[in-house]
């Protein structure tokens, strides 16, 4: 089990977002979230990668915490505790979120050259494998406006697989795609799943939940339901 939730509840002031949720992830494992627009499905993602923080509850990644409660207040890991389970998981985003300024292969490169974590050289033979894999090589030098939307998910998933996260999360991945190209970011998520990471997509999408999901989680009413 990479990924274990407990009674995670979330509100925005007096809204309720989701309440007392639970749910566990093992390796390898692709999990969908679907569920009506405004259900919460993006916010509990965020939570989970950190980017909002939960009122009660707990979710612990590989063993480490990255919330929990005690003495009925929810307490965060201390700063370097938390960038290290920060990048067990990654995160794929609806918009992809490039830097708009920085190439390709700087894209990739920028955040294991903050952390400092390999060399450069290391990095950036990384990211041109990374790129290879997902069919993007020659586009090394290219920028976020010169992309189509299929290579912008493309470059945004190998972002994401940069600093070798165990679970990596999608935010609506097919949104936007034509067929052919919602097929091939279905084979790399699945591709990615055989490779031992454990796949959480969150997406209204239920062709593409039935048609890719090894488990289903069912948003409504800000509570859950697992298929």
């Amino acid at each position: 089990m990479v990924l274990a939730v407990e009674n995670l509840s979330k509100s925005f002031g007096k809204n309720l977002v989701f309440s007392n949720v639970s749910f566990s992830v093992n390796k390898g494992e692709i999990v969908c979230i679907r569920g009506k627009s405004g259900e919460g499905k993006t916010t509990l993602l965020r939570c989970l990668t950190g980017l909002e923080t939960a009122d009660k509850g707990s979710i612990k990644i590989n063993n480490m915490y990255l919330c929990k409660e005690e003495d009925n207040r929810i307490q965060y890991a201390q700063k370097e505790k938390l960038q290290a389970i920060r990048q067990e998981i990654g995160l794929v985003f609806q918009s992809f979120n490039l830097f708009p300024h920085m190439n390709v292969l700087e894209n990739l490169m920028e955040a294991p050259l903050f952390l400092k974590n390999d060399s450069y050289d290391n990095i950036r033979k990384r990211a041109e494998e990374l790129l290879n894999r997902l069919e993007l090589e020659g586009k090394e030098s290219s920028y976020p406006y010169q992309l189509s939307g299929g290579q912008k998910q493309r470059v945004a998933i190998a972002r994401a697989c940069m600093l070798n996260p165990s679970i990596l999360c999608f935010d609506e991945p097919t949104s936007a795609l034509d067929e052919q190209t919602r097929d091939q970011i279905s084979k790399i998520i699945r591709d990615l799943a055989s490779r031992g990471i454990a796949i959480i997509i969150v997406t209204h999408d239920n062709a593409f939940v039935d048609e890719i999901a090894q488990r289903i989680i069912t948003m409504k009413d800000g509570k859950i339901t697992i298929e």
